[in-house]
């Protein structure tokens, strides 16, 4: 089965295709959130690789992250499910970086911008989910971490946010495996369909957990 996986929800955009437990082709781009423009040609170059014309199903990235890369990803992944008449899986972002460990003593906690000095925070043991994503004062989720005892890596986009001394038992993810990347979405996305857990192109939408800064301000301005 050909999987094509779609990840927007950062600034490391990136396009992959896997077979099986093989990876075909992946590209990554870590940049400024151009994936309107990128995204495309990344999804033609990495078919072109891979010398594929068509894929078996399309897994996408859903968030938390940033709303304009969570849609520009979804609308794609969306475009080319119905155009190809194919599965769509959407893939949590969270559950796609805790992919990165498999296996680990330790716990895993990707940590997501939410802007503000804030983040998307969830737990995971094994890549399995120990709570439920939240959104936290990045300051907050440090203390927490550090109360836990226990060996923890964080990984995710807000790592670059955080300055000054870890506690003793938590420390980053390594630098290639800190950020969302597109094999994980793919390789998350084969997983759910194994356990028969396809979405519906018709109604899938992004994970945002909260309104934008947008809307927001426009509420403001119109009360």
């Amino acid at each position: 089965m050909l999987i094509l996986g779609i990840e927007t929800s950062t600034r490391a955009a990136g396009v992959a295709l896997i077979s099986e437990e093989k990876i075909l082709a992946e590209i990554s781009q870590e940049s400024k959130l151009y994936h309107s423009e990128n995204l495309l040609p990344q999804i033609e170059q990495v078919l072109k690789i891979a010398n594929v014309e068509k894929v078996d199903a399309v897994a996408v990235s859903l968030g938390p992250g940033s709303f304009t890369g969570l849609r520009i990803g979804l609308a794609a992944a969306k475009a080319l499910a119905y155009a190809w008449q194919v599965k769509i899986i959407g893939v949590p972002t969270l559950q796609a970086l805790a992919c990165h460990f498999p296996r680990s003593n330790a716990k895993i906690i990707p940590l997501i911008d939410a802007q503000k000095n804030s983040a998307y925070v969830q737990t995971f043991k094994n890549a399995e989910p120990l709570d439920e994503v939240k959104v936290k004062p990045i300051a907050d989720i440090l203390k927490q971490v550090s109360e836990l005892g226990e060996e923890i890596i964080l990984c995710g986009d807000v790592l670059s946010k955080i300055k000054g001394e870890l506690p003793a038992n938590v420390k980053f993810a390594p630098i290639n495996l800190r950020m969302p990347r597109a094999v994980n979405v793919a390789l998350c996305g084969k997983d759910l369909l194994d356990a028969g857990k396809e979405s519906n192109v018709m109604n899938l939408e992004p994970l945002y957990l909260r309104r934008s800064e947008a809307e927001i301000l426009w509420d403001k301005r119109h009360k």
